[in-house]
C-alpha cells in the first residue's frame, strides 16, 4: 500500500539532481509540472489508475508547498472522477483515501478523515477477495484514525476483531501489528493515566507468550518499548541512563525513546488577536541528525509557511533537540541518520455554539509528518 512516504520518493525521483556545491535542497516541489500532467491526464481521458497517481503527484507538491487546502480539493476531484472504479482499481483508490485522510487531519477535518479512513477499506473489499489480508491492515489505520479522536473503544474493538481474524486465517504477522498497535496504544494512555495500566499490561502480554516466527521482531520492539515507558515516567536525572541502555537498533531506521514535553497554549499558537485559529496553513520543516549513541544533532528549520508559525516552534524545537533515540548500530552514513519532520500547528473546524457556520478552534493541535524523502541529504563536510 502507498503512504505519503512513497509519494514524496516518487515526486523526488522526476526532480533532477542539485548540483554539487548545494547545501540541502528541497527535491518534488515543482507543483506547476505536476498539475500540467494531471491535466494532460485528464483531457487524454486516461486511466483512472494513472489519474490517481497523476493527482497523488501533484497533491503531494501541493502539500510540500504548504497549500493543504487545494491538495485536499486535488484528491477530492479525482475521487468524483473515479468513483465507479473501486472494484477495478482497488489498490489506487485505496490509496488516494488514505492520502485524503491525511490531508483531512492537517486541514483539520477530523470527520471527514474519519470517512476516509473507512472508504480506503472499502475500496479495497470491492475489489479483493474478502480474506485479503490488506483489507485487514487497512482497518489498522482506521484504529488509528478513532484513536487520533479520543475513541479508544471503537479503536480497541477494531484492533481485537483483526487480530482475531488475522489468527483465525493464519495470518500471524497482521496479528502481530495489531496487538502491537493496541499496546502501543495502552501503553500511551497508562502514562497519563494510571488507570490503564491494567489493559496495558494485557495487550504487552498478548504478544510476549506468542512464539511464532511473525512476532520475532515485535517481542523485541517490547523491550524499546518497555524503555519508552520507563523513561517517560522517570525523573530527568535518570532518563539518560535509562535510554542508554536501550538495545540498539540495526540499519538507517530510527525509534524515539523520549522527548522533553512541551505544551502549547492559545496565546502562544500566532494567533495575533483573531477570532478562531488562523484559517492558512502554519508549519516549519525541521531537518536533524540521530547520531549513533540517539541524540540530536543539527536541529534546523529548512522551510517554513508563509503564515509565521507561532512560538510554539521554538518550544518544538527545543524539544526535537533534546530527544532520545534509541542507539544505532550498522548505519550507512558515520553520522547517523538524516532526518526531516513537518510540523504542522492545525486549527480544527467546528460550528460555534447557536450558529452553522465552520470555525477554526482557537486551540491548535501540533501534526507530524516524515517529510525525509522530500529533501536532499546534506553532503557530508
Amino acid at each position: 500500500m502507498i503512504g505519503w512516504a512513497f509519494l514524496l520518493q516518487a515526486a523526488a525521483a522526476t526532480t533532477p539532481a542539485p548540483p554539487p556545491e548545494s547545501d540541502i535542497i528541497v527535491v518534488a516541489r515543482n507543483v506547476a509540472g505536476a498539475k500540467r500532467a494531471l491535466d494532460a491526464c485528464i483531457a487524454r481521458q486516461c486511466p483512472p489508475n494513472e489519474e490517481i497517481k497523476a493527482a497523488l503527484v501533484y497533491a503531494t507538491r501541493q502539500f510540500l508547498a504548504g497549500d493543504y487546502a487545494s491538495s485536499r480539493q486535488t484528491l477530492l476531484k479525482t475521487r468524483h472522477r473515479t468513483a465507479k472504479y473501486d472494484a477495478k482499481y482497488p489498490m489506487e483508490v485505496s490509496d488516494l483515501h488514505r492520502a485524503l485522510n491525511t490531508l483531512a487531519n492537517l486541514d483539520g477535518r477530523p470527520d471527514s478523515a474519519r470517512l476516509s479512513a473507512l472508504d480506503a477499506t472499502d475500496a479495497l473489499k470491492a475489489g479483493l477477495s474478502p480474506d485479503d489480508p490488506l483489507i485487514l491492515l487497512q482497518r489498522l489505520d482506521t484504529a488509528g484514525q478513532f484513536a487520533k479522536e479520543g475513541r479508544i473503544i471503537a479503536a480497541r474493538q477494531i484492533l481485537d476483531d483483526v487480530a482475531a481474524k488475522a489468527h483465525k486465517k493464519g495470518y500471524y504477522g497482521v496479528e502481530a501489528q495489531a496487538l502491537f498497535r493496541g499496546a502501543t496504544l495502552y501503553a500511551a494512555l497508562a502514562n497519563a493515566n494510571p488507570d490503564y495500566r491494567g489493559a496495558a499490561k494485557l495487550w504487552r502480554n498478548r504478544i510476549a507468550k506468542r512464539t511464532e516466527s511473525e512476532f520475532a521482531e515485535y517481542r523485541e520492539a517490547l523491550g524499546l518499548l518497555d524503555t519508552q515507558i520507563a523513561a517517560l515516567n522517570a525523573k530527568p536525572r535518570d532518563r539518560e541512563r535509562i535510554v542508554a541502555s536501550a538495545k540498539p537498533v540495526t540499519g538507517d531506521e530510527v525509534v524515539l525513546l523520549s522527548e522533553p514535553e512541551a505544551r502549547f497554549t492559545a496565546s502562544e499558537n500566532g494567533l495575533n488577536g483573531k477570532d478562531g485559529g488562523n484559517t492558512d496553513p502554519e508549519w516549519a520543516d525541521v531537518a536533524f541528525w540521530v547520531r549513533a549513541d540517539g541524540s540530536v544533532a543539527d536541529v534546523d528549520v529548512v522551510g517554513r509557511s508563509k503564515s509565521p508559525p507561532g512560538s510554539w516552534l521554538a518550544r518544538k524545537l527545543k524539544a526535537v533537540a533534546g530527544r532520545r533515540y534509541a542507539p544505532l548500530k550498522g548505519t550507512t552514513d558515520s553520522r547517523g541518520v538524516y532526518k526531516v519532520e513537518r510540523y504542522s500547528m492545525v486549527y480544527p473546524l467546528g460550528t460555534a455554539t447557536g450558529g452553522r457556520m465552520p470555525i477554526r478552534s482557537g486551540r491548535g493541535q501540533l501534526e507530524t509528518t516524515d517529510i525525509t524523502a522530500a529533501y536532499r541529504h546534506p553532503p557530508a563536510s
